[in-house]
């Protein structure tokens, strides 16, 4: 078991979802429906350094015999055992991929291929060829290139960050891991049909000894909820160490089985396949043709190029070999043979500093609601002196969701000058004498502030008319972050983000025509913003994965239920309009699904530079 101890990274949240929360909590033009999915299944061969193997000599070859799902072995021909040769371990696999895309699209408009579903499937025989001794569980990112051509004009998209979550590697069958992840858009000069073909996939394996007692996303029977928490930052950090020196915490866990290497390795499309993902038939601009349905990203977000499979990928450039020729030209620009394709580039933040950390305390509304144990220690106490105020800041972005409108829009598009959050730590409460550690308890509580730019958003009303209107959210106050979890083995650590919006709205029009709704339309009553990430990498067996949320390094947030009350105050020349959006857009049912990127913490030198990275966006 894991000693108690108080998590090294400690919560300095990005509050930064929360109120970022509505930045676009009216659906926009991002939205789309679902097409009808594809589905190919190829045959690959996938190469992986030497020392790699587990089953002796005889598992390292230059050539294989084994491919996945097949009941033959690989022929000798060298060692896959640590201190071989220098031959690398080459397996046969099985990669299906599904994905959806646009029935049309224009000329200039982004063609915006749908989230890929990637199925890499290994047979027992390449699994043990390539996996280390005891290992149990295997998860991965993968980098999959897709060759876009049209006519004689060629260019490698490299979609990064693809992960999946653990999956079973000691059983007598195959070995199954499924990967998935946003991918950016293409836009092309020219009208004709625009082909995706499948090309390599760049991965990065991770295997994890211990048997787990649980599927990887199974309940546990641990206390606590959130994410790991942490800042890396040993100033802000203070306290916590002394907190976790007088328990007599250890940061390593008693008896745990020591990590695996990870496996990084390429795998090439076997030839003679039919490799062909997707065609989208693209309309001159003249011709009036509209995008057809696929799946919404914000703009600009993703990545066009890769530097291979390692997690947070995608903001190098990579030339790739392939259908006809190779892709040239800079990033954003990446085409060959008639310059007719572009592909998207991430958008950078060019910011590497936090603004002066907010002053202010935690709710204590939300304070009194937190349920600690009657025995818990409060750090500073009345007559200590408070923490420092260091500040932190990062970028949240992903969508809300709502329900009348079914729709989503961008929320802080990472395109359009998004705003940082800054947040500070404020306090902790610790009980750690309890002898088991699933009942010992440990909380930080951290203040942060973030104010939205004015945001211009448009939506359908009841379907067919269409609305643009400019929408602004102002907080009613600082947000609250409380973060419960020890980290122990088999706990969960929860974090949640609480705090108060005022939304407004001005410079509405429908279809095109002004609509006077006065200088003081709003939501009736501010809207009570909840969102919550979990981590659960402290679950027996269960290796951190993609929907682990942890404040420094960031990670999923959501709220299922937002509010949004009815509105007031729209109107002008004694014409009421509170009924028109209150009808469509008031109740409940709406939902946020965020992601925040790691944070800055500039006192630690630490995430900052040469820049505060954007988050990769979620699915909607």
């Amino acid at each position: 078991m894991r000693g108690a101890r108080t998590p090294r990274r400690a919560v300095r949240f990005a509050a930064v979802a929360a109120v970022a929360l509505l930045a676009g909590s009216l659906p926009g033009p991002d939205s789309a429906a679902g097409a009808p999915d594809g589905k190919v299944t190829l045959g690959y061969t996938c190469r992986f350094p030497a020392g790699t193997g587990t089953d002796g000599a005889g598992t390292g070859t230059d050539s294989v015999t084994a491919s996945a799902g097949s009941d033959g072995a690989a022929t000798a021909g060298g060692s896959g055992t640590p201190g071989g040769t220098d031959k690398a371990v080459v397996e046969d696999a099985t990669v299906t991929v599904v994905q959806n895309y646009p029935d049309t699209a224009v000329v200039g408009k982004p063609i915006q291929p749908g989230d890929p579903t990637v199925t890499l499937t290994l047979s027992h025989t390449a699994a043990a060829a390539l996996l280390p001794a005891g290992a149990a569980t295997l998860t991965g990112t993968a980098g999959l290139t897709a060759h876009v051509s049209q006519g004689a004009s060629r260019a490698d998209a490299v979609w990064p960050s693809l992960t999946a979550p653990a999956a079973p590697a000691d059983g007598d069958g195959d070995v199954v891991l499924t990967f998935g992840g946003a991918v950016p858009p293409v836009t092309v000069t020219a009208p004709g049909d625009v082909r995706f073909a499948a090309g390599e996939l760049d991965l990065k394996l991770t295997p994890k000894a211990g048997t787990p007692s649980a599927p990887p996303d199974s309940p546990s029977t641990g206390t606590g909820t959130g994410t790991d928490t942490g800042t890396g930052a040993d100033a802000d950090n203070a306290a916590a160490d002394s907190t976790q020196a007088a328990a007599g915490a250890d940061d390593t866990p008693t008896g745990a089985p020591a990590p695996l290497a990870d496996l990084v390795g390429t795998c090439t499309p076997k030839p003679g396949q039919d490799d062909l993902l997707g065609a989208v038939p693209v309309a001159g601009a003249a011709d009036g043709g509209a995008t057809g349905p696929g799946h919404a990203t914000p703009p600009g977000t993703g990545s066009g190029s890769g530097s291979g499979p390692t997690a947070g990928a995608g903001t190098g450039t990579r030339a790739h070999t392939g259908t006809g020729a190779p892709a040239t030209g800079t990033p954003g620009t990446r085409s060959a043979g008639g310059n007719t394709i572009t592909l998207s580039s991430p958008p950078h933040s060019g910011v590497h500093d936090c603004e002066d950390p907010p002053k202010g305390d935690t709710d204590p509304a939300v304070m009194a609601s937190i349920p600690r144990p009657s025995n818990a220690v409060r750090s500073p106490g009345p007559d200590d002196p408070p923490f420092p105020p260091y500040s932190q800041c990062g970028y949240v972005t992903g969508y809300s969701n709502v329900m009348k409108l079914h729709g989503a829009a961008v929320i802080n598009d990472l395109t359009k000058k998004p705003t940082r959050v800054t947040v500070v730590q404020k306090s902790l409460w610790t009980e750690f004498t309890n002898p088991d550690p699933l009942q010992q308890y440990f909380e930080i509580d951290s203040i942060a502030k973030l104010v939205l730019p004015p945001s211009e958003t448009s939506f359908l009303t009841f379907g067919f008319m269409p609305v643009t209107a400019r929408m602004e959210l102002l907080p009613k106050g600082l947000m609250t972050v409380v973060t419960v979890g020890t980290s122990n083995l088999g706990t969960i650590t929860t974090s949640t983000i609480y705090g108060k919006q005022e939304l407004r709205l001005s410079d509405v029009k429908v279809n095109g025509v002004p609509l006077d709704v006065g200088r003081n339309c709003r939501a009736s009553a501010p809207l009570d913003i909840k969102l919550v990430g979990y981590d659960r990498s402290s679950l027996t067996g269960r290796p951190t994965g993609p929907t682990d949320y942890g404040v420094q390094d960031g990670g999923p947030l959501a709220q299922d239920d937002l509010y949004i009350p009815p509105f007031t105050g729209c109107g002008s020349h004694g014409e009421n309009l509170n009924s028109l959006f209150t009808s469509s857009i008031s109740g409940h049912g709406n939902s946020l699904n965020l992601i925040q990127g790691p944070l800055c913490v500039p006192i630690a030198a630490s995430g900052c530079d040469p820049e505060i990275a954007f988050p990769e966006p979620p699915h909607h």
